[in-house]
């Protein structure tokens, strides 16, 4: 029981993070809670525990997706290296509470 929970948890904390926050779109989160409730009368051992390893699986490839993009990013030679550099530091800044200064203008006359 505490082991569903824990990858019940860790399955909608990554879909939240991932695909719900970044779209907007909450399907993906309803679905895994209803398909976590359908399955929760599992009457097998080696039932519950492949349905397990399974949105356990999920979990790990959607953060998975998640690094790896980050990843491709940050060696994206397409982008100038002062914009990648910029875009680390807000990235570093946002883990540890903070944010960056609003960029500033130069004034023109």
């Amino acid at each position: 029981m505490a082991e569903a929970l824990q990858v019940y948890r860790t399955l909608l904390r990554a879909i939240n993070r991932n695909v719900t926050h970044v779209t907007g779109n909450r399907q993906w989160y309803i679905f895994a809670k209803d398909e976590f409730r359908r399955h929760r009368t599992a009457s097998e051992d080696k039932e519950r525990a492949e349905l397990l390893r399974l949105a356990k699986d999920y979990a790990f490839m959607i953060n998975g997706v998640k690094d790896h993009t980050e990843l491709l990013l940050s060696y994206n030679v397409g982008i100038h290296i002062d914009d990648r550099e910029k875009h680390m530091m807000k990235r570093a800044a946002a883990l540890v509470g903070l944010a960056l200064p609003p960029d500033r203008k130069p004034y023109v006359k």
